[in-house]
């Protein structure tokens, strides 16, 4: 009778079959491992509601270097962010999500930018979110060495302090920037009812920090740092 396999056929036929059954066995196993620490893992984020307010917009460029304007920015960053914490599990309203000013959304008998201001903060106060993130870019003309994001709050509840705190620290980590966080008495700070902060990313008036707001990877960075500040502030709320 004539041998359909030989001994080395056989040993090779073996080895393939083991080795597929321990990718597939693997494969399994750390499927079964990711989903049992998602479920495992608290998501501080899940059914939040976060409003992000990009600043300025349309006929307001805000501040400027060359042709870089800081609404874009602003923008750019903020739909980084928003997608972010969509994946996490939140809601997100958006005061603006295209290059637009929002003074037509107010109708009081005063100056353009003060309504503009104002329809923010109406936004903020008559939707029902958990926090607001007013996101800027800084300038400081006398001074371009100074770097890094700039977390403002105001001290009308203990809350905005807190959350000032979590996201400046966690923004210190994902920069190796320290810094504390800044009371400030602006418009939107101190008319909204809401818990918030506004966010300064960086210094478009200092080179390196001009340059890596240019970059979506450094944003991405910077919105991981203020996720990651938000998660802590609502674990330990």
């Amino acid at each position: 009778m004539k041998k359909i396999f030989s001994s080395g056929s056989f040993k090779k036929f073996n080895y393939i079959y083991c080795t597929i059954f321990v990718v597939l066995l693997s494969t399994i196993l750390l499927f079964i491992c990711n989903t049992l620490i998602a479920f495992s893992t608290p998501n501080e984020l899940k059914g939040k509601t976060i409003l992000i307010d990009p600043g300025h917009g349309g006929i307001d460029g805000g501040t400027s270097s060359g042709n870089l304007l800081e609404k874009n920015i602003n923008l750019e960053a903020s739909m980084i962010l928003k997608s972010k914490l969509i994946s996490h599990g939140a809601k997100v309203i958006m005061t603006r999500d295209k290059d637009i000013s929002l003074e037509n959304l107010c109708n009081d008998n005063d100056y353009r930018h003060r309504r503009d201001l104002k329809s923010r903060v109406n936004m903020i106060n008559n939707n029902k979110i958990d926090v607001y993130l007013s996101i800027h870019i800084n300038a400081v003309a006398n001074a371009p060495y100074v770097n890094g994001p700039m977390v403002f709050y105001s001290n009308a509840n203990e809350s905005n302090k807190t959350l000032a705190l979590y996201i400046q620290k966690s923004l210190h980590a994902a920069t190796g920037i320290n810094r504390n966080p800044n009371i400030a008495d602006y418009f939107l700070l101190t008319n909204a009812k809401k818990t918030g902060v506004l966010v300064e990313l960086g210094f478009i008036t200092n080179n390196s920090d001009k340059n890596l707001l240019q970059s979506k990877e450094y944003l991405s960075k910077l919105s991981d740092g203020i996720i990651d500040g938000l998660e802590k502030y609502f674990k330990n709320k």
